[in-house]
């Protein structure tokens, strides 16, 4: 351990080092102090009698029936706990099983359980938490097979459930994941179950759901282990739960007295333990949002006085940051399309929770984001990758590929009104945010700001900008002849097979987010231009100023190789970051921009755009000390590219030729953990 994190240590500048070794520290001794404080007390909560509420009255089984072949294939896969997240596979989740490993690292086996595995399993908790673990695992019925919800099932590591919560380490041994226990344990296949009941009525559904959530509960106590270490996750989580056994009951479930006690106190704990763990910050992203918006959906099911505080907390949080993480022209400020769906998912659900509470602004700002994604989607239906990528996603009802975005857009539909066109297997989001959304408001939580869901949907149409609106550069009918204030050294003439796929081009900017794009029927070129994100920390940004992508006919002939992982291995994390992993104007293997650390990139290109319009775009940074201009022109039959750094002249004719020239040799990754080639760094 101590040689991974020296090793990672030497790679930073030695302030950056010397922060993060603090931090190291910190959490090191709020594990020690959290742990030597709480483990003598019970964590688990006391429902005092209350009941959770409902907010989906019906399912409409002709919206889930396009989803019906997904999820026959999915749901045997999930009665055997099997589970194919992040790259893992599909692999079976339980205790003693061995693991592939991850790249050349492998963990484990970890012991297996006993034929009598309630008694085993209770004894990882602390002992003031053993007789509640052990009377929520008396609820399971027999023949069922515990899940281990401590591994990483990639790797092989195991964390241990005795360690507090928010004090559990990670990045702290090559190849481990701290994100692959995460993804489990927010429950997102809990909900498909749920609509697969919806569909046929399968008796084992809700018995299973039943029977995992309450395996969850007693192997994970509030606080503890590797699924309390992020206030983010504990909300996702505590939002699928809840949503999964509303669309249960809405398809006719019914569970027993016992369980929903014993949900409703994890839904309190849940919700205590975020309202104390609250990732704010002054630069605070996608994890504060998270927080705010799981605590209003917890609220929203919860009836009595603490959860109606929580919800005009919550509200108020979220009508905060909603205009302060989605910029004026829509896009995120995270600099990330993929942070953009997770960010504006869960964004649009927790409005669903009280759609009479929020200001117009609001909605409208919620109408440019989906305006901004069904602008980012290319002809293929994929969106383009900017920034990272880890797969995040607020609730996963319909089962969809990674890059296909058309969810969000659904639910944006079913929320706001809006008309964007999305496949008959996405129409589920869409079907289930309208659900909740017109569901009374709590007793306890009042009317709002707003004027209810119709009278929003009225403004998102009255006020919601169209594409042509966001070109606010507009047009250079007459081009310079050379870049400003250099020469062309080097020029990149692309000419597709058919040069008609290039016709019909319509220039969309989205000047806020840094995304200046020509998109048509056939064919798609953007070009990366703007600030990294996050207030100038790069968390989430790559080394991608004045990167093109571009996608005719479907085929990538340039495009952001995307983000593989993150911690498992730091080495990757970089390569997949780097500006020599994208088709950007090279200076040799210098990088415009320093990376700081995994979630760090320096704030140094300072990328300005000098024109954009109907068929030009012009752009430069000063990342290499002097500025670099780069030229992107739509002719017609091609697209030239000109930049004031680098040498020659070239024709090119298919994507192979592009990567060979410009040494793109990272498989491609779709998704978290995920590449095309097995021959991942």
């Amino acid at each position: 351990m101590v040689v991974h994190l020296l090793r990672h240590a030497f790679k930073l500048p030695p302030r950056e080092a010397a922060r993060r070794a603090v931090r190291f520290a910190a959490r090191l001794a709020r594990q020690h102090l959290g742990s030597r404080v709480e483990r003598s007390r019970c964590s688990y909560a006391d429902a005092g009698g209350i009941r959770l509420g409902r907010r989906i009255a019906a399912l409409d089984r002709t919206a889930l029936e396009p989803c019906r072949a997904a999820l026959a294939e999915l749901v045997p896969r999930y009665l055997d706990h099997r589970f194919d997240l992040l790259g893992s596979g599909w692999v079976r989740v339980a205790h003693g099983e061995r693991y592939a490993g991850f790249g050349k690292w492998r963990y484990g086996p970890h012991p297996t359980l006993p034929p009598e595995w309630r008694d085993a399993v209770a004894a990882e908790a602390w002992p003031a938490n053993r007789a509640r673990a052990r009377a929520l695992l008396a609820l399971i019925p027999d023949g069922y097979r515990p899940i281990d919800w401590q591994v990483d099932f990639k790797s092989g590591w195991r964390w241990s459930p005795l360690t507090w919560g928010p004090g559990s380490p990670y990045a702290h041994r090559p190849g481990i994941d701290i994100k692959v226990p995460w993804e489990l344990a927010r429950l997102q296949h809990l909900a498909p179950l749920a609509l697969a009941y919806g569909l046929d009525g399968d008796p084992r559904l809700p018995v299973e759901f039943r029977a995992q959530v309450l395996d969850f509960l007693a192997a994970n106590p509030p606080g503890w282990g590797v699924n309390w270490a992020c206030a983010m996750d504990v909300a996702i989580r505590a939002a699928n739960i809840l949503v999964a056994r509303d669309l249960f009951l809405a398809a006719g479930a019914c569970f027993d007295d016992a369980f929903e006690a014993e949900l409703a106190a994890a839904m309190l704990a849940h919700g205590r333990f975020i309202l104390r763990h609250l990732e704010w910050s002054e630069t605070r992203g996608n994890h504060y949002l998270a927080d705010i918006c799981g605590l209003l959906v917890i609220a929203s099911y919860l009836p009595g006085a603490e959860a109606a505080g929580w919800r005009t907390l919550a509200i108020t949080a979220v009508a905060e940051e909603v205009p302060r993480q989605f910029l004026p022209d829509g896009g995120n400020f995270e600099a990330s399309t993929c942070y953009h769906r997770l960010s504006a998912e869960m964004a649009l659900y927790a409005v669903a929770m009280a759609p009479d509470a929020f200001p117009r602004e609001v909605f409208e700002r919620l109408a440019l984001a989906a305006r901004f994604t069904a602008d980012v989607t290319m002809p293929s239906g994929r969106v383009a990758q900017v920034g990272d990528n880890d797969s995040g996603r607020f609730l996963k009802l319909a089962p969809l590929a990674d890059l296909d975005h058309s969810g969000l857009l659904a639910a944006a539909n079913g929320l706001l009104g809006t008309a964007f066109p999305v496949s008959p297997m996405a129409a589920v989001e869409g079907m289930v945010i309208a659900a909740l959304g017109m569901a009374p408001s709590p007793a306890t939580g009042g009317g709002g700001q707003g004027g209810g869901p119709s009278e929003a949907r009225e403004c998102v149409h009255a006020h919601g900008r169209t594409p042509a609106s966001l070109c606010s550069l507009g047009p250079h009918s007459t081009p310079p002849p050379v870049l400003p204030g250099e020469g062309v050294a080097a020029r990149l003439r692309l000419v597709p097979l058919d040069p008609g796929a290039l016709a019909d081009l319509r220039p969309i900017a989205y000047p806020d987010f840094g995304l200046f794009i020509w998109k048509g029927p056939r064919a798609f070129v953007a070009v990366r231009c703007g600030a990294v994100g996050q207030m100038g920390q790069g968390g989430h940004a790559h080394n991608d100023q004045l990167v093109v992508e571009i996608e005719i006919d479907g085929i990538a002939w340039a495009r952001d190789p995307g983000s593989f992982v993150y911690t498992a291995d730091l080495d990757a994390r970089d390569a997949y970051r780097s500006a020599l992993a994208h088709f950007v104007p090279r200076h040799g293997n210098d990088e415009p921009a320093r990376l700081l650390a995994p979630f760090r990139l320096e704030d140094r290109a300072q990328a300005r755009v000098l024109c954009f319009g109907a068929d030009e775009f012009v752009g430069s940074h000063v990342g290499f000390g002097r500025p670099v201009f780069r030229r992107v022109r739509i002719e017609a039959g091609a697209i030239v590219i000109e930049d004031s750094i680098g040498a020659g002249d070239f024709t090119i004719t298919s994507p192979a030729e592009l990567a060979r020239l410009w040494g793109l040799t990272l498989p491609f990754s779709p998704g978290y953990g995920v590449c095309d080639k097995p021959d991942a760094p």
